[in-house]
């Protein structure tokens, strides 16, 4: 391997969503922890993806949002024994869950395939083999902007209406 090779290579995260076999990951650099779901506190009028807010070592309070919703359109049936991941976005911290952590892995910019599919359409930056598993690469900054700047689906919603309806009401993940 020469050395611009070395300067193309990046670590990434891969995991799983849900029930699913699909891998995805995200850029290593990006990933600040990975633990298993504190209690999610739920809170009114939050953006459509997002579950509630959890709070880490007892300091910072960072909005977690449901990347299967987002990505598969279904929301995360296991969400006690999901796990979240931190991620650094600008002076924030925002936490997907995840339903598996699978492995951090190198690889070179070479190997990742480009989607054909528009970029303004789709959250994945492209993909990449790994053994026999094809793996999404997401973009985390797309899937937090959108995700942040959505309203929430009901801007009426209540505190008590959370409590009742909302599969991660206040109870611990």
């Amino acid at each position: 391997m020469n050395s611009y090779s070395v300067l193309n290579d990046f670590g990434i995260f891969l995991f799983r969503l849900g029930s699913s076999r699909q891998f995805y990951a995200v850029n290593v650099s990006r990933v600040q922890e990975i633990m298993p779901c504190p209690r999610i506190t739920v809170l009114p009028k939050l953006q459509k993806h997002v579950v509630g807010v959890v709070t880490i070592h007892n300091d910072v309070t960072i909005p977690v949002i449901d990347l299967c919703e987002v990505l598969c359109g279904r929301k995360t049936q296991n969400v006690r024994q999901s796990l979240i991941v931190v991620i650094k976005a600008g002076s924030s911290q925002y936490a997907f869950l995840a339903s598996k952590a699978d492995r951090i892995i190198n690889i070179n910019d070479n190997a990742l395939l480009p989607s054909d599919i528009n970029s303004a359409d789709t959250y994945m930056l492209g993909a990449v083999q790994v053994d026999k598993d094809l793996v999404e690469l997401i973009d985390v900054d797309k899937v937090i902007g959108d995700v942040i700047n959505q309203k929430s689906d009901n801007p009426a919603v209540s505190t008590k209406a959370c409590e009742q309806e909302n599969l991660y009401s206040l109870r611990s993940c």
